[in-house]
């Protein structure tokens, strides 16, 4: 098992990587620079910035399957600025400015940077066309035939944007089309300005995954479902897309989301052109990183389509799923994971979504295992449930995805005190009670959830990050870069939006982004190295061994009488003991005494009335109760110890007298406690 950081490229807050107001392919670099230096082989899920709307970025604001944007190039490393000294040096002026005026600013401008870059680049392409190194050259044109099935139509497309040119469909978008090849002509200098663009993303991007393919890092690149109507893709490829309707989301009432229309037109599912095209897109793809991170894998299983315009007064819900038959949805996602299977790619899948897609995809997923398939099927265990109860970490296969956070959840923290930025999350209490007691070994009751900062010990936190991590017996486990960091951190401990890498989910560039999506800078990257507690967290627990711990289990009512008292126990194999002490949660650091104890579990009792209680308890479910002594030492009561023999326990059970609202957290032992 390993720990895998999910980050986005242009949020990435590094100190030397940021460039005129986002984060860049430099920031990456320094990342996994950093990552080298702490002696971790982490792998990175990176959400490259794909963004139409500068002030509106998201993965899901694809103008291109295949296009990269240049918001993350490191112009300094651009050939044509490097030869240009005077020119570089006046960028680094411009760059440095702006970085001391807005260095303690955590929000990114989109703005700044795209009305500085394409001067800059339009520079760089009259030095790069002036420019007679032969070697250069020849990279540039076995980059365009590389690029061969979709650059020219993309570069076509980006022209026909910037001089706002008249549609007819006949001409405008078949590149074979006389009038299209006398347009070509007379606008050729602006079409291999777009390709020359391109050619600097694909250079670098190789650049930096050789590095880390050096590094033993892979990097593994979110591929998002579709892309958008206004797009080189769409419009170039109508064998492909379907553009009566738009792909969306089916409403989830049980999970509290409603219907959602992402503004990315419908594939044309199981056509031959369909296939081309994938198959085109994959390979492209393969050569810019290890694998890909399949973003809503179940939409494969067929397609939830909406009208493209919703009236607002219509009807709800407007949408329908191109196929509901179970096989039939079997049927499509295989063949689309086959032409998946076919390159080198990793594949990880985001499994998410409406229950019945969700089953077949986990069906198909199952059978690819089963043939020795490598695919890892993503499990989020807060969301993760059988009977109405979370899946303890330790019930997970090897080959699951376990990811805590994903791009578009709330970090771990924010989960734990049920707050995003200045708002509440309105998740239910009882849901993180569950989630407390069953996936992290937490010794919760309703009363102590949602968690608060204030009252939990710095030590607290570190053992439930080492539980996500260690507890789980999978391949890969993954935490957002932020979601690690204010978990962890001390003097980084927040719940603010800032922390997010996607502000809302199902907002794609064209529907629902006035939550802003990807305008904050990530915590920076070097915390990972200078907070002295990430740094050792990150050394010890983030590569080794699965050290599997037990969750609390819930003693059923019929072992005792009075049905306002809960009963929960767990043994403490593997883990801390985490326990209240004066309305603070600690973690029981007395090492001799838990050495010397063969402590084997601990049970916990609550009185959820504000009435005395007493009561006799039937501890035979959970302790084997033989002629031995039996001793329960007291966490929550002065430290109180008691003692009785098993015997004494088996005839007369163990009887418990609880205040109003008290608890009593017993660690229970068979030796003589000192």
């Amino acid at each position: 098992m390993h720990l895998n950081l999910l980050i986005a490229t242009s949020q990435l807050n590094s100190k030397n990587g940021k460039i005129l107001g986002s984060g860049t392919l430099k920031s990456l670099e320094e990342f996994a620079d950093i990552l080298i230096r702490i002696g971790l082989k982490t792998d990175i899920y990176d959400l490259p910035n794909g963004s139409r709307n500068p002030d509106k970025a998201s993965p899901f604001s694809l103008n291109s399957g295949f296009a990269q944007n240049t918001d993350e190039l490191n112009i300094f490393e651009i050939p044509e600025v490097i030869q240009n000294q005077p020119f570089k040096r006046h960028l680094l002026k411009i760059n440095d400015q702006y970085l001391r005026q807005y260095q303690h600013n955590r929000t990114i401008s989109y703005v700044l940077k795209r009305t500085i870059y394409p001067w800059i680049l339009n520079e760089c392409f009259e030095s790069f066309q002036k420019n007679q190194d032969l070697q250069r050259q020849i990279q540039y044109q076995e980059f365009q035939s590389n690029a061969g099935y979709w650059i020219k139509e993309y570069a076509l497309y980006e022209v026909y944007k910037k001089i706002n040119t008249e549609v007819d469909l006949d001409v405008t978008y078949n590149i074979n089309h006389p009038k299209t090849i006398d347009f070509i002509n007379k606008h050729s200098d602006q079409i291999k300005y777009y390709i020359y663009c391109q050619f600097l993303c694909y250079e670098q991007r190789q650049k930096l995954l050789k590095k880390m393919k050096n590094y033993g890092i892979n990097l593994i690149i979110n591929l998002p479902f579709g892309v958008e109507f206004e797009s080189a893709d769409v419009c170039f490829h109508p064998e492909v897309f379907e553009t009566e309707f738009q792909v969306g989301c089916s409403p989830e009432p049980e999970h509290g989301y409603p219907e959602q229309a992402w503004g990315v037109a419908v594939y044309k599912e199981k056509t031959d052109g369909l296939k081309k095209y994938l198959t085109a897109k994959m390979n492209w793809l393969a050569q810019l990183g290890n694998g890909v991170f399949l973003d809503h894998l179940v939409g494969w299983c067929g397609q939830y389509i909406v009208p493209v315009n919703i009236s607002p007064d219509s009807q709800y819900p407007h949408g329908h799923f191109i196929t509901d038959n179970f096989e039939e949805r079997k049927n499509n996602i295989r063949w689309f994971l086959d032409i998946l299977l076919k390159t080198d790619l990793q594949i990880k899948g985001e499994i998410a979504g409406d229950n019945q897609r969700v089953l077949a995809t986990r069906a198909v997923v199952d059978e690819l295992l089963a043939e020795n398939h490598k695919i890892g099927a993503m499990a989020v265990p807060r969301w993760e449930t059988k009977n109405n109860q979370t899946i303890p970490l330790s019930k997970y296969k090897s080959s699951t995805l376990v990811m805590h956070e994903t791009h578009d959840t709330s970090t771990m923290l924010q989960y734990l005190l049920n707050q995003k930025g200045e708002k509440p999350d309105f998740e239910q209490p009882g849901i993180i009670l569950d989630y407390c007691r069953r996936v992290l070994g937490l010794p919760f009751f309703l009363k102590d959830v949602p968690l608060e900062i204030k009252n939990i010990n710095q030590k607290v936190w570190e053992e439930v990050a080492r539980r996500l991590v260690k507890g789980v017996p999978t391949d890969e486990v993954i935490l957002t870069l932020s979601g690690l960091i204010s978990l962890l951190s001390p003097d980084h401990h927040s719940t603010t939006i800032q922390n997010n890498i996607n502000n809302k989910p199902g907002t794609s560039g064209l529907v629902g982004n006035e939550y802003r999506n990807w305008s904050y800078y990530t915590l920076p990257v070097e915390l990972l190295e200078i907070d002295p507690v990430v740094y050792s967290f990150l050394k010890k627990y983030a590569q080794g061994d699965y050290l599997p711990f037990d969750y609390f289990h819930y003693l059923d009512a019929i072992f005792y009488h009075n049905a306002e008292l809960e009963v929960i126990y767990s043994k403490t194999a593997n883990r801390a003991i985490i326990y209240q002490n004066r309305d603070t949660w600690r973690v029981f650091d007395k090492v001799d005494f838990l050495n010397s104890n063969a402590i084997s579990t601990e049970l916990v009792i609550n009185n959820r009335t504000e009435n005395e209680i007493w009561e006799r308890i039937n501890l035979k479910p959970f302790l084997e109760l033989n002629n031995e002594r039996i001793h329960f030492f007291d966490l929550n009561y002065h430290l109180a110890q008691y003692s009785y023999s098993g015997y004494e326990l088996q005839q007369e059970d163990l009887f418990v007298k609880l205040d109003a609202n008290q608890t009593h957290h017993f660690l229970v032992s068979t030796p003589i406690l000192k």
